[in-house]
């Protein structure tokens, strides 16, 4: 009896172990929600403002994102462009949240007074513990309303950061890492068919994300220019890959649009 209960105590202290070796590893035995991790807090400032044209950065209001909270004002700025590292693609209710998701974005007076607080409100709901579907529902009944209005004129929403982790169109299933300077030009209820579009070309196209209320054309920019920023960002592109391997930039990274 007293071998019986001693190897009943080993066995039980053998479950523990592998289970603490378990958690320690980080790995799971079943399926978790994604944990954001908070960004060093000068590195997701240089990136966050990277979206922006040189002219525009020092004056900027930059937001910083804390995981259990949502974002935070880093710094006032006095030209009405404002800036966030987005975290949550909450705009795609189908996709669960992820960790691994980085796109910076700036937007001018307008889209600060509107669409920005879109992604304000999904930092809070996620920082709660929503996901992506209740995310998606709760930001969207809010839409239009007086607290949430539609942009009220065109405007832009510059993107013009050296590298973005995203995802393509609606039919991917893993974000891509790409670097995709472009600018985003509000246009609500337009298609393409109004302007011509071809999608993910070096031509404008929309991409309609919340339909008559986030509907941009988008503007890729040139060859030129976009070898230009790569340049210029070489040493945030470089912490940027000693900080998460998936944003590194590559040969494939380089050439990669969202379709592919």
């Amino acid at each position: 009896m007293k071998s019986a209960m001693r190897m009943a105590f080993v066995g039980l202290l053998v479950g523990v172990n592998c289970l603490a070796q378990t958690k320690q590893s980080g790995t799971s035995m079943g399926p978790s929600p994604a944990t954001l991790e908070r960004m060093p807090e000068s590195l997701e400032v240089r990136y966050a403002s990277s979206a922006l044209p040189p002219h525009l950065r020092n004056d900027a209001t930059i937001y910083t994102l804390d995981p259990a909270k949502g974002y935070l004002l880093n710094h006032k700025g006095a030209n009405g462009a404002s800036c966030i590292v987005v975290r949550s693609d909450w705009q795609m209710p189908e996709r669960p949240f992820r960790n691994d998701i980085y796109w910076p974005v700036c937007y001018d007076a307008e889209g600060s007074r509107t669409l920005l607080r879109d992604y304000m409100y999904a930092a809070e709901l996620r920082a709660q513990g929503l996901d992506a579907k209740q995310v998606h529902i709760e930001v969207t009944k809010r839409f239009g309303t007086a607290a949430y209005p539609n942009p009220a004129r065109a405007g832009v929403a510059y993107m013009i950061a050296p590298i973005m982790r995203s995802f393509g169109d609606s039919k991917s299933s893993e974000p891509f890492t790409m670097n995709l300077p472009h600018y985003m030009f509000y246009a609500p209820n337009v298609k393409d068919s109004d302007i011509g579009g071809r999608p993910f070309s070096q031509y404008p196209f929309i991409l309609s994300m919340s339909p008559g209320r986030d509907d941009v054309i988008i503007l890729l920019v040139g060859e030129r220019e976009k070898a230009s920023i790569l340049l210029e960002s070489k040493d945030l592109l470089a912490d940027l890959c000693a900080y998460r391997h998936f944003l590194c930039t590559t040969v494939a990274t380089r050439n990669r649009l969202p379709k592919d």
